[in-house]
């Protein structure tokens, strides 16, 4: 059986991907290393608003509220970038 695609910021939050093209896109983590994932259209378009720090700032809820993940490296660049920018968590 395949696995689904989906949204990684939707399945993190618990919510289905909505349909659509899911976008292939790189994060990178603090040396530089791109870290693929899987983004719905909306989500795509808000990391290219806000810029990769402000998106995954935006997003710290998932690190806090999450218990198990299977793309340990987006959680990893999610982490780093927390822990270098608390006073920017509004």
């Amino acid at each position: 059986m395949k696995k689904k695609v989906e949204c990684t910021i939707c399945k993190h939050y618990g919510n289905a991907t909505p349909e659509g093209e899911l976008e292939r896109t790189q994060l990178y983590d603090d040396v530089g290393s791109p870290v693929k994932v899987n983004l719905c259209r909306s989500h795509s378009v808000q990391l290219f608003k806000l810029g990769q720090k402000k998106f995954l700032l935006s997003h710290y809820k998932i690190l806090v509220d999450i218990m198990d993940s299977d793309e340990p490296k987006f959680l990893k660049v999610l982490e780093f970038t927390i822990k270098k920018h608390p006073e920017s968590i509004s």
